[in-house]
């Protein structure tokens, strides 16, 4: 995979349009400070995973609204994996229930890992994805130009007609 750079850090030659698409795609992408994270409507958070989910969307000024989702998520689940923890610190060890606490545990922290990974999104990463955006509205700009133009029937009889007029 070849390393993505910014649009200032490329040294080959692209035309205007090009380098303006792909300066509106990084800045989309990369620098989208425009909105904030907040919890998901649809999960209803208690008081204690509202604190989760806010000192996490502190953590990282980047978050965006796009992120709300695996924020939301990320803290439900540190939330359940918090409460999960402390009973089975309190249970014995030789409980039976205590080996499925830490099943359920482990799959906490599998979603908890994942979700992490979707909010650290790597900087080449998000340049790579501006890139392709980019690409796309470049294809479909000349897509509209070519839609946009009205076909020019050349007609050869009418040069016929020319040629034959002008030798007269």
């Amino acid at each position: 995979m070849r390393p993505t750079k910014s649009v200032k850090q490329m040294t080959r030659k692209m035309s205007k349009a090009e380098r303006q698409a792909r300066e509106e795609a990084e800045a989309q992408v990369v620098t989208n400070l425009k909105s904030k994270p907040e919890p998901c409507f649809f999960m209803n958070l208690n008081e204690e995973q509202k604190a989760i989910f806010e000192r996490f969307s502190a953590l990282n000024e980047n978050f965006t609204e796009a992120d709300s989702i695996s924020l939301t998520i990320l803290s439900i689940n540190l939330y359940h994996y918090n409460e999960l923890y402390e009973v089975l610190h309190e249970m014995d060890v030789l409980d039976e229930r205590a080996a499925s606490l830490e099943r359920r545990l482990h799959a906490y922290e599998k979603s908890i890992v994942a979700h992490m990974n979707l909010l650290c999104i790597p900087l080449n990463q998000r340049l790579r994805l501006a890139n392709d955006m980019a690409r796309l509205a470049i294809e479909e700009k000349k897509l509209e130009e070519i839609n946009n133009q009205q076909p020019v029937e050349e007609n050869p009889l009418w040069e016929l007609l020319e040629m034959t007029s002008n030798r007269k």
